[in-house]
């Protein structure tokens, strides 16, 4: 399947056939129709004919006649007894079949819910503060700030998602983790009061995901009554800045990057400026109630049953306790959401609040509530935060639904719920993402993991890249100190915590003390406990380059050319020039020098012009022809320019090598055929932008001279091949 040309179906205004979609079913949808689904919470999943509905909650904050309500449609519309909390708040249900989608959105819609704008580029959310109004680290109530904004620009979603180059991302909340919230979202709005007046410290521009961004400050202070022209200033500049015809570098962190941080600030003033011009006078205005000091020996003299905990905390009010519920992985079953909903309708405030954490908090619940809460609890399996003695594990859907997924993220977080060395840091987070896309923010976990191909001794397999640093107080996320295979995740875990324990200083955090000690001597620690199952630093270029995962470098490689004698490298792993017995270097040598290099088990490194000299490929890929006059290192005629449009994409195969010739940039490209996330063929793909090439299947997005990974399921590279334009005639080097 081709990839979707994104551009043209936003400027064709996103239409959507849910009429044939429950007719028909989706075998009719084209890549453009799954696109245009997106912007409605619907997504197709990696399995045929399912799709994943997203529903928003802005805020989080779901009443319980809606819970209960998304129960019964899961029951009733779900292949599987299963509701998913994402870590932005809104909830998922999964496994439903294509022709009842329509019908199930509708009956969303009935509850006082959508599900308009929770996927593609849209406004995904925006976040709340679970502890908005209530806490002491909280100043006021920004619940109803944020809301307002969520609804307006909803409202505008027919007309705002064709114009917006990708998503955007906004937070609310007034605490320290709020404040770390607004640094890696599209939108961060802090909670602060200036000289009695109740206002909004404002962050823009960032983002995780593959090229992460910590946001800029656009602005110290504004007003409590000026947030929703604010909110309007950050998507007018996006909307005018933005590069809508390359979505792989739409996002707002670009337009940062391209302008530079005075430029982008100053082009949020003039926008700001001219939304508060146009705000109608009697424009709504949430009501702010500056929160008094609250006076904490008041606070903590009343003691519910148990003691304080992670769980159950104390609120300003004295007597009430805001009351965590674990929802281990973001997963609930349909009955789960029910006994919730009784809880929170005789405990609290009618309301089940989603936390960025995956997990349920009840808000407003007196003390003398909690035993009942917690015996309630224990009788359906579900615990208080903490009281299971289980790790805080963030985690994606990963590949057992996602169609981006490379790894099963929560078969990851289900293997380290049990572990014993988080279970005595219980305040550690561990943030597990299915792939390089950070959905569960893998660069801001204490230990994050990004689900990856990686090779450990010799052998590429399924696994993950651990991520280690993070410290937003510092302005710093975390970095790839190393990798390990699925089944040692576990192990790899245990190792960084027991040494972070031995070397921490006081009141260190892991990314503290990993930034102190330096993260090449802590991943060298972590090598010399674990040994060959563990591999220091980023997955190096000759993995990446591997087609298909599975092809070993061998200890020797053997180089041949035309009328050449043969030579021998040392190390298979040796990156340096080996001379050709006349001074000339291969490995690094100009293309024409002709030499290419056969492995051990019959693979072909390519000396490639647009690429990494000596980019792998894999034995099944490349069948292996004598050297020798006539052999390797010939240039064959593929094409004719002229039969080449611009920014195009062409399937050929050459002696056997199947490839994508690209003609892009003015320039015409060669990379191997299949993409190294899922073999998909990438000579059905498109052009996204200059001398980038989007898989048609999972939209990985690849640079075509280099063959390294842009955007998308993966951080391999694809093999490159050299090609020569002589008088119109288009040949390739194989």
């Amino acid at each position: 399947m081709a990839a979707p040309d994104i551009p043209g179906i936003k400027r064709a205004g996103l239409p959507v056939d849910f009429v044939r979609l429950a007719a028909e079913g989706d075998a009719w949808l084209t890549p453009e129709d799954r696109f245009a689904l997106k912007p409605w919470g619907v997504c197709a999943q990696e399995q045929d004919h399912m799709f994943m509905i997203r529903i928003r909650v802005p805020g989080g904050a779901l009443l319980t006649e809606q819970a209960r309500g998304l129960a019964r449609l899961a029951r009733a519309y779900s292949e599987k007894d299963w509701l998913h909390l994402t870590t932005r708040q809104n909830v998922e249900i999964h496994w439903v079949l294509d022709t009842k989608v329509p019908e199930l959105l509708e009956k969303v819609a009935h509850l006082g819910l959508t599900t308009r704008s929770a996927c593609g580029h849209t406004m995904r959310n925006v976040m709340v503060s679970e502890d908005a109004g209530l806490s002491l680290d909280e100043p006021f109530d920004c619940f109803p700030h944020a809301r307002a904004v969520s609804d307006a620009i909803v409202a505008r979603a027919a007309e705002i998602n064709t114009k917006m180059p990708s998503r955007i991302n906004l937070a609310f909340g007034g605490s320290s983790r709020c404040r770390d919230d607004a640094r890696v979202n599209d939108g961060g709005f802090v909670s602060v009061v200036r000289d009695g007046e109740p206002g909004f410290e404002l962050w823009g521009g960032g983002s995780l995901g593959k090229a992460p961004f910590l946001a800029v400050l656009l602005s110290d202070f504004i007003p409590a009554a000026d947030v929703m022209p604010a909110a309007e200033a950050i998507f007018d500049v996006f909307i005018a800045e933005g590069d809508l015809d390359h979505p792989a570098k739409g996002r707002l962190k670009f337009v940062v990057e391209r302008m530079g941080e005075d430029a982008f600030r100053a082009a949020f003033e003039d926008a700001f400026e001219l939304a508060r011009k146009r705000q109608a006078p009697d424009a709504f205005r949430p009501t702010t109630e500056v929160m008094t000091d609250g006076d904490w020996t008041e606070i903590l003299s009343v003691v519910p049953p148990g003691g304080w905990s992670v769980g159950v905390r104390p609120q300003r009010e004295p007597g009430r306790v805001l009351c965590t519920v674990e929802a281990p992985l973001g997963d609930l079953v349909t009955a789960d959401f029910d006994l919730l909903s009784d809880l929170a309708d005789r405990f609290c405030d009618g309301a089940l609040n989603v936390s960025r954490d995956q997990n349920i908090v009840l808000r407003n619940v007196e003390v003398g509530g909690v035993v009942e809460i917690r015996e309630r609890l224990m009788e359906r399996g579900l615990f208080l935060l903490g009281e299971a003695h289980r790790a805080q594990i963030r985690a994606c859907t990963g590949s057992a639904v996602c169609a981006l997924g490379v790894t099963t993220a929560p078969e990851a977080g289900q293997s380290l719920l049990e572990s014993a060395s988080l279970a005595r840091n219980s305040s550690l987070r561990v943030h597990i993402s299915g792939c390089p896309n950070s959905c569960a923010q893998h660069q801001i976990g204490d230990i994050g993991l990004s689900g990856s191909k990686v090779k450990l001794g010799g052998k590429a397999r399924d696994g993950y890249q651990v991520f280690l640093g993070a410290h937003l107080a510092d302005g710093k996320l975390a970095q790839v100190v190393g990798r390990v295979a699925e089944e040692d995740v576990p192990a790899a875990v245990d190792a960084i915590v027991g040494t972070w324990e031995a070397l921490r200083q006081h009141g260190e955090i892991v990314g503290e003390t990993v930034n102190r000690i330096g993260t090449e001597a802590f991943a060298a620690h972590i090598a010399a406990l674990m040994k060959e199952r563990w591999a220091s630093g980023p997955e190096p270029e000759e993995t990446a380059a591997e087609t298909n995962g599975t092809a070993a470098v061998p200890s020797r490689l053997v180089a041949y050319a035309p009328g050449k004698a043969p030579v021998t490298s040392g190390n298979g792993t040796d990156r340096e020039a080996v001379g050709n017995g006349v001074g000339a270097p291969v490995l690094g040598s100009p293309p024409d020098s002709g030499y290419g290099w056969f492995l051990a088990d019959g693979g072909y490194h390519l000396p490639a012009a647009s690429g990494p000299a000596g980019a792998l490929m894999a034995p099944e890929t490349v069948a292996p022809t004598a050297p020798g006059p006539g052999g390797l290192g010939e240039a064959v005629t593929v094409a004719s320019l002229a039969d080449l449009a611009p920014e195009s994409v062409t399937a050929i195969e050459v002696e056997g090598c199947k490839m994508a010739l690209v003609h892009t940039g003015g320039k015409v490209c060669a990379v191997a055929d299949r993409c190294p996330h899922s073999n998909a063929s990438l000579g059905e793909g498109a052009v996204v932008e200059e001398f980038a090439i989007e898989c048609p299947l999972h939209g990985a997005v690849f640079d075509v001279r280099t063959g390294e990974p842009l955007e998308g399921p993966t951080d391999e590279s694809v093999a490159t091949y050299e090609v020569i334009v002589e008088d119109g005639v288009v040949k390739v080097r194989v």
